[in-house]
């Protein structure tokens, strides 16, 4: 029971002890760290705080002073002379010492109070060094009192908005920390070239280190709520006596006044060489008078530790063993894997929360031990039965869908079966121009490396781009994408593959002219030719119950086959359909290219030119491009004679490479001839009737 309650609001305090008879000690961290060189607790050396106390005793002395003219008599000092002669336990002489420094400082503080824009020669009653002491202090103070910070003040902040004032002793001097300040005053003093420069120097400093003492005492002084009663805020400093420093290094600091107001001190031996040093859950030599501080800290910060019973802990690892059991595999590999993750986060948070928080311990090495043997064995076993319908897809598919789509098909695990499935897919064929001249210049081992290591360097790029393959047809490669795996801008897919085809088959072309007579000049300029629709088509496994080849059929399909067929006719090399184009018109560059109705279809069909992907056509299609369209406007608007012309200038743009026998500024030259003769009339829709494959 406590005699009145305590700051958490205790009226009695509650101690848990284990049925060893143990208390659970809450510890603040290590002895001392390696890394920051910091203690857990503050080590003040003994021999550090008998010289504090003799050095200290004046202010002391001075503090009690204050406190009871303040408590007592409304800060009025001479009122509290005999009261504190009555109370202290000093010499009544050192009282009146006291006394008469406290008197006119308690005049200066109550004038700047009033006059917070005062200056000492406007007080006129203290030399400008005190005057400047004193009003410092109060800023020092008004800082920390201030309702409206939104953080701590520091010495450096109240220097750089000048509210503190101090000289730093220096010509053009620009502040930007006390302790480069301090660095700088030290190698002024070690520069200076006569003794008077560096006698002010040094008094500079000595200002600088009282400052710096006096912000030190206002912030012990606001951590324990005692600004108003100290004032005035002034303190006694012996410039002979040494100044006293706790921590080593970077963490060296002075040791002030009302450094120790509020704290329990124990004392103990933390020497290497004593034996009274044991093994602690931070350190393997721990100072054991630690073991007393951390045990009274516990107790006093109201951070007791209570332990979550066995039961409970058995309780969580049963409850976390059927959810793994029946929960989780359940659920996808991905769902499964993420609901375990949360789970184990969560616990782990909860753990550490409720540690941090509350101060209970729950056990995390038995549940989190589960959670990881659990879920290890669950996902053993699907890695296994992964495997399995992988390589069922890989027997099935293998053959003509690229591994990633194999990847994404093996949760499936359904035989292949007869039927199909309609989608909207993009439908993609490419054939070698003039495969048959091929077959007479050539031997038959010649033809089939030739056309082997050309149909790999192709299906590769189909594959690389997510296409599914369908068949080979002597040269040509039947492709679709979409399918068995839905796939997003399928169109721009079939689009990149065409355009990384063409440049692949350059890369070809090149090799073969470096290996000289090895080939033919047919090869040489090998030239392939796409074509490329758009819509709904059937996707599935057609054939019979003993074989069957996973393939599509459709209008769509069709059409496809009559573009890469009829590129010949306009000597381009990759043709697609207005359905493919319009998906990614902002993403490639096209050649407007015509109206046509392909044989065996009555509707015509708006169809491009495909150059590359925006950004990366070459530079003569910067100039071709805008004058074909130029033409083939004119052309729509059966302005004929213009048209012709117009086409001519177009035509004298083009690349008329090797193997390359026209061009569509060429073959719409004789087609305005035509309509010239036979004008199609006003209701003409622009079409032209193909009457070859």
């Amino acid at each position: 029971d406590l005699p009145e309650p305590d700051e958490h609001g205790r009226t009695e305090i509650h101690i848990p002890i284990n049925e060893k008879g143990q208390m659970v000690v809450n510890w603040a961290g290590p002895w001392k760290d390696k890394e920051t060189g910091k203690f857990d607790m503050m080590h003040y050396p003994y021999r550090m705080l008998k010289e504090f106390q003799e050095i200290e005793h004046p202010n002391y002395v001075m503090a009690e002073y204050k406190k009871i003219a303040n408590n007592q008599f409304d800060g009025n000092i001479k009122a509290a002379f005999s009261p504190a002669v009555a109370s202290i336990n000093t010499s009544k002489k050192q009282i009146m010492v006291i006394a008469k420094k406290l008197l006119p400082m308690s005049m200066a503080e109550k004038w700047i109070l009033n006059n917070p824009d005062g200056t000492a020669k406007e007080f006129k009653k203290l030399p400008p060094f005190m005057f400047d002491e004193i009003k410092n202090n109060n800023t020092i103070a008004n800082a920390f009192l201030d309702s409206n910070r939104t953080s701590i003040p520091t010495l450096d902040e109240l220097v750089t908005n000048e509210s503190i004032s101090f000289e730093s002793g220096m010509a053009d001097y620009e502040f930007t920390s006390i302790k480069q300040l301090q660095l700088d005053l030290e190698t002024s003093i070690e520069k200076a070239g006569d003794k008077g420069s560096k006698k002010a120097l040094k008094k500079t400093r000595a200002k600088l280190a009282l400052l710096e003492r006096n912000f030190q005492i206002i912030s012990n002084l606001h951590r324990n709520s005692m600004i108003d009663e100290q004032r005035p805020l002034y303190f006694h400093f012996d410039p002979k006596k040494k100044r006293l420093a706790v921590g080593e290094g970077k963490n060296k600091r002075s040791v002030v006044p009302f450094e120790f107001v509020g704290k329990k001190l124990y004392y103990g031996l933390t020497a290497a060489g004593t034996s009274d040093l044991n093994p602690m859950p931070f350190d393997s030599r721990y100072p054991m008078v630690g073991l007393h501080a951390n045990a009274l800290n516990t107790i006093l910060d109201n951070r007791i530790i209570f332990e979550i019973s066995k039961g409970w802990v058995a309780f969580i690892i049963l409850g976390l063993g059927v959810l793994l059991a029946f929960g989780v595999p359940s659920l996808s590999p991905a769902m499964g894997g993420l609901a375990t993750a949360i789970i184990v986060g969560g616990y782990t948070w909860l753990s550490f929360w409720l540690f941090s928080n509350q101060f209970v311990w729950l056990d995390m090495v038995g549940p989190l031990s589960t959670m990881a043997v659990g879920y290890l064995g669950i996902t053993v076993y699907n890695y296994i039965q992964e495997e399995k319908n992988k390589q069922f897809l890989k027997e099935s598919f293998g053959t003509y869908v690229s591994p990633e789509l194999i990847d994404q098909m093996y949760d499936s695990g359904e035989e292949p079966s007869l039927g199909g499935e309609e989608g909207y897919h993009t439908a993609f064929f490419t054939d070698i121009q003039s495969f048959s001249a091929f077959s007479e210049k050539l031997s038959a081992t010649d033809l089939v490396s030739l056309l082997n290591e050309y149909l790999t360097d192709m299906t590769n790029v189909l594959l690389e781009n997510k296409g599914t393959l369908d068949k080979y047809i002597g040269d040509a490669i039947v492709a679709f994408y979409g399918a068995p795996i839905e796939i997003e801008n399928h169109e721009l897919w079939a689009c990149r593959t065409a355009i990384i085809m063409q440049e692949n088959l350059e890369v070809l072309r090149q090799n073969w002219q470096s290996e000289g007579d090895r080939w033919p000049e047919i090869v040489h300029h090998m030239q392939n030719r796409i074509g490329i629709n758009t819509g709904q088509m059937v996707t599935g496994n057609m054939g019979s119950e003993s074989r069957m080849n996973y393939t599509m059929m459709g209008d769509t399909v069709n059409l496809a086959a009559r573009l890469e067929a009829s590129a010949k006719q306009y000597g381009i090399y990759i043709q697609i359909a207005d359905t493919t184009y319009q998906p990614v018109k902002d993403q490639v560059v096209v050649r407007d290219l015509d109206f046509v109705r392909v044989m065996g279809k009555t509707e015509p069909a708006q169809v491009y030119e495909l150059i590359s992907e925006t950004g990366k056509e070459p530079e003569l299609y910067k100039k071709l491009l805008p004058a074909f369209h130029e033409a083939l406007a004119l052309y729509r608007n059966q302005n004929w004679s213009k048209t012709i012309e117009a086409f001519k200038a177009s035509d004298d743009l083009e690349d008329m490479f090797p193997g390359r026998k026209t061009n569509p500024s060429r073959i719409y030259i004789p087609r305005c001839e035509h309509y010239m003769d036979n004008p199609p009339g006003d209701d003409w829709d622009g079409a032209w009737t193909l009457t070859s494959k």
